[in-house]
C-alpha cells in the first residue's frame, strides 16, 4: 500500500501508464461477484457532478486520459502531470467517455509555477455550465469525501470506465502530491482511483478540496476492502492565491 503512483492514463513520463481509451474493461471477480465498477465505487449520472470534465488529447474530446473540475465559464482545473503540448481539448456535461455533451479547444495551459500538481486550462471560448466552489480551507481529518472520474476499473486496465463513476474516500490529513506539494491525503472507502482519474475532482460539503496526483496501486484483482489504500490530491487551499490570481476565481 506504500507503493504509488501517478494517476494519468498517458505515457507522458515513465511512471504513467498507457494512454486511456473509451472501450468497457472485462468484468473482474471481486469476493465471488461480478463488479463492473472501478475498485468499487458506482456508476453515476453526470447530474452526480455536472462540473466534472473530461481532459482530451485530441481536438475533437475523444482521447481521454485524464480528469478535470471547470471552475467558471473559461476556467478549468486538473493536476499538472497531465500538462503536455498534446492536451487539445475538454469534454463537459457528458456521462459517457468520449461521447456527448459538449467540446471545448483548450486556448492555453498554465501550470502551477511552484511545486504543486496543480494545472489550470483556459477554454478558448466560454461555456456556460455548472462550476464547483474552491475550497478556501483545509478539509477537517475524518471528513467524509466523494472521488469522481472515468479512469480505469481495474489496476492496470488501461482502458478507462465507459461511465463516470464515484468513490467513498475519507480525509487523514496533510501529505505529498507528486511535485512534493501540499495534499489532501485520503483513504479509500467504497472505492479506489486508477490511472485515467488524475486531476479528478476531491469533493467535501459541495467544495472542490483538491485534485487528484497520485494514489495506492491496487493488487489483482480488486480487493473487497479498499480502506487498507491511500490517495493524494493536490490541495486547492494551498494554492488558492495563485488559482485566483491566474483565474480570477476565488475561494469560499
Amino acid at each position: 500500500m506504500n507503493i504509488k503512483r501517478l494517476l494519468a492514463g498517458t505515457a507522458l513520463a515513465a511512471t504513467l501508464l498507457v494512454p486511456v481509451g473509451a472501450a468497457h474493461a472485462a468484468p473482474v471477480t471481486d469476493g465471488g461477484t461480478v463488479s463492473p465498477r472501478i475498485g468499487g465505487g458506482a456508476y453515476v449520472d453526470i447530474s452526480a457532478a455536472p462540473y466534472a470534465a473530461q481532459i482530451s488529447f485530441d481536438s475533437t474530446g475523444t482521447d481521454i486520459r485524464c480528469t478535470g473540475s471547470q471552475i467558471s465559464a473559461e476556467w478549468v482545473i486538473t493536476a499538472k502531470h497531465c500538462n503536455s503540448s498534446s492536451l487539445k481539448s475538454v469534454r463537459f456535461d457528458a456521462t459517457n467517455q468520449g461521447s456527448g455533451g459538449t467540446v471545448r479547444t483548450v486556448a492555453a495551459r498554465y501550470p502551477s509555477p511552484t511545486n504543486n500538481d496543480v494545472l489550470l486550462l483556459k477554454l478558448s471560448s466560454a461555456h456556460v455550465g455548472t462550476y464547483i466552489g474552491l475550497a478556501s480551507s483545509f478539509p477537517a481529518t475524518g471528513s467524509a469525501a466523494k472521488v469522481f472520474g472515468w479512469g480505469d476499473e481495474t489496476e492496470g486496465a488501461n482502458t478507462g470506465s465507459p461511465q463516470l463513476k464515484t468513490a467513498d474516500v475519507k480525509v487523514l490529513g496533510k501529505g505529498k502530491d507528486t511535485y512534493n506539494g501540499v495534499s489532501v491525503t485520503t483513504q479509500s472507502q467504497s472505492g479506489h482511483t486508477l490511472s485515467g482519474d488524475s486531476g479528478g475532482p476531491l469533493v467535501v460539503n459541495g467544495k472542490l478540496v483538491g485534485v487528484l496526483s497520485t494514489s495506492s496501486i491496487l493488487p489483482k484483482p480488486n480487493p473487497s476492502d479498499f480502506t487498507r489504500y491511500r490517495n493524494d490530491h493536490a490541495s486547492i487551499s494551498e494554492n488558492l492565491s495563485w488559482i485566483t490570481k491566474t483565474s480570477g476565481v476565488a475561494g469560499s
